[in-house]
Formats: C-alpha cells, structure tokens, sequence
C-alpha cells in the first residue's frame, strides 16, 4: 500500500516536473517569436481591413478601417500608429492612404519598422496623405528601402513626405515629395543614404529645429515660391546669421558646385511666414542639389584556410578604416546551400574560426569589409573564393 502511495507522489512529481519544462519552453519560443521582425505585404485592401493594430503592436485603439482604395478610416483614428514591435511593412505595388485630412497616414511613435515597395512604380505612390505628411515619427527606428511618399495639401495643412522629430530614420532609397517641405527633421536623427527628395514651395530638406542629419548621398529638388526663389536646403537658425550645411555632409561626401549658402531674414522680407521664425539659412536659387559620397571601402582578401575538425580557420589581410569583415562560408560557390555568415567586428582580428561545420565537407569561402556609417553599413566587393575541407 506504501509503494502505491510512494508511487502516484513520484508520478505526480513528474508529471509537474514536465509541464514545467514546457511552460518554459513554450516561453523561450514566444520570446523568440516576438523578437522577429512580422512582414506585412500589402496585396489587396483586405490585407490591412482584418488587423487588430492594438493587439498586432501597432498601437491603441479599434481596428482601423480600410476602404477599397485602400483609405484609412474617416475618424480621428485615420492614422497607422506604430508603438511597439518589429515590422517589415511591403507596399506591393499598392498605396496606402488618409482619408481624414487633418491627419498623417503613418505615424511612429517607438516601434522598430520597415518600409519598402518591391512592386514600386514612378507613377505611383506607396504612401498618399492630404493631411499633415505620410510619415510621422517622433520614436522609434524606421529604415526606408524604397517606395513613394507624397504629402499632399488640402488648403489648409503644410503637408511633409517625411517628418522626423524624434527616434532615428535611416533612409537608403526612396522619393519623398512634400508640397510645403520634402522631409523635415525637427528632432532625432535622420540618416540619407539615397533617394531624391523634392518640395512644391519650401524646401526640399530642412531641419526646423534641433534634428541630427546626416547625408552620404541624394538628390534635392526644390520647388520655387512666389518670390522666385528656390530652396534646396533650409534650417532654422535664430542664434546666428549663417549656417553651414555642410555639418549635414557625412565624412567623404561633398556637395555638387552649384550650392550656395546665404542669409535671409524670413521676418522683415516675406511676412507671410513670421511664424516659421525669425531667420533661416537657406540654398537658393538652386533647382537642383545633389549630394554624392566619394566613400570607397577597401577590400580584403584570404591569405589561408586551415581545416581542422568540422571546423576552418580562415586566415585574412587586415584593413584600417573600416568596422570589421563578414566572412560566408557555404558548400556550393553560389552560397545557396548549407551557408553560413559571420561577422568579425574587429577591425585589428585577422583570422576567424568558424565551428559548428559539417565533418569531411568541403566549404567555399569569401570575405568583404564593412564600415558602420549614417545608420547602415557600407561593404566592400567580396574576395576572390576559396575552398578548403574540413575534417
């Protein structure tokens, strides 16, 4: 009788013992799964129609309605709001846009996002608003890879195709059209590493206040005011009477020759606009602005590989000015099966051993460069390949 009471008690100790072990693993795989970046591809207008925003991360509120024309809803609650999560956003080829037109279409307030269009037409635009700007953020990371962002004017707004004041937005290709202000940058930081950039009337980039921008390389269109002036770039500055734009340069980019810098006192000469501030540094007469970065990252190449047991050790020349080396290893020289990458962020380390390989296997393997800059990384060409065994 002892033994059987002695035995439902280890029995149930077991059994207590692995659902524990469950609850944690099941804990460990939804961390995992939160951590992941959610891609929403938009294809029909049905695809954003059924999303709860508050319980997808993007924000409080009810579910925000979708029209056909892929509209957000007519209440105050038309802007997207991104507050939390990780996100890759696809267009598809389709726009997104407001209906309310007091109102922005995405607004970012601390999420981790992705923008992009891998059906983007020059026609056509991803993000439409007629209210304050297509993008809003002011926390938050945000990376732009391509697509189309119009703020458009209803009469009564100064609308922006981006607007940054706070978080960090790092923007490596795009179009961003404002019919006041191209994209603006009043806080945070906004990182340029291509894309053009055009306004109506304003400027084509301008920091209205204390923003951190950085430029590698894009193109600037202004539009021309009343006046018959044309701004590329404008900044606030009601402390001094010149800027220099060229704190905007990221380390090996320059300005094209036709940019000029010049003062203008926004209050006493164009008293439309006293509300803008007192003076602003402007680019004038200046259609076109380009910004080209002469950055060139030195490449590496192998000296040895040397096969130990399922593992190589990968042998390299060292390069100054750089972050450090990603190195690929895979079992065909197209680096499509069994692949592998790995990242040296070293810029002094020479050699990498790479474990965890499959025994008696031979593994090609190439190397580039990489440097952190303006928000991203820049690389180098890849080595030449090479190939060795491991044992």
């Amino acid at each position: 009788m002892t033994n059987a009471i002695d035995r439902k008690k280890h029995l149930k100790i077991l059994l207590a013992l692995v659902i524990c072990f469950a609850a944690f693993g099941l804990c460990i795989s939804l961390s995992t799964l939160t951590a992941e970046a959610k891609t929403i591809t938009i294809k029909t207008p049905e695809d954003l129609h059924d999303i709860n925003w508050a319980n997808k991360g993007f924000g409080p509120g009810n579910t925000y309605i979708i029209g056909n024309d892929m509209t957000l809803g007519e209440s105050d609650e038309a802007t997207v709001l991104l507050t939390k999560g990780n996100f890759v956003i696809d267009f598809n080829g389709h726009t997104v846009q407001n209906a309310n037109n007091a109102l922005g279409v995405f607004s970012l307030r601390g999420a981790t996002v992705t923008f992009k269009d891998s059906r983007v037409s020059n026609s056509k635009p991803s993000v439409r608003s007629f209210g304050a700007g297509a993008i809003d953020m002011t926390a938050g990371k945000l990376v732009i890879e391509s697509g189309n962002y119009l703020g458009l004017s209803n009469g009564t707004n100064n609308p922006t195709g981006l607007h940054v004041g706070g978080g960090t937005c790092v923007v490596n290709n795009g179009f961003f059209y404002g019919e006041t202000i191209g994209a603006d940058c009043s806080g945070g930081n906004l990182y340029i590493n291509g894309g053009t950039f055009q306004t109506a009337y304003l400027f084509a980039l301008g920091n209205l206040g204390n923003g951190n921008i950085k430029i590698s390389k894009a193109n600037f269109i202004s539009g021309t005011t009343t006046y018959g002036y044309h701004f590329a770039l404008g900044a606030f500055e009601p402390n001094q009477q010149y800027y220099d734009f060229s704190k905007w340069l990221a380390s090996g980019s320059s300005f094209s020759s036709d940019f000029q810098t010049g003062y203008w006192n926004m209050q006493t000469s164009i008293s439309a606009y006293p509300a803008y501030g007192n003076y602003y540094a402007v680019a004038f007469d200046t259609p076109n602005l380009s910004v080209k970065s002469n950055i060139k990252m030195p490449a590496t190449s192998i000296k040895k590989l040397k096969a130990g047991k399922k593992q190589l050790k990968i042998s390299y020349k060292k390069k100054s000015g750089i972050t450090g080396y990603e190195i690929q290893l895979a079992t065909n020289k197209k680096f499509t099966k069994n692949k592998k990458t790995v990242t040296v962020n070293k810029a002094k380390t020479a050699s990498k051993t790479v474990k965890k390989l499959k025994k008696g296997k031979k593994y090609y393997v190439r190397i580039r460069t990489y440097r952190n800059f303006n928000g991203t990384k820049l690389y180098s060409k890849w080595s030449t390949i090479k190939a060795k065994k491991t044992r």
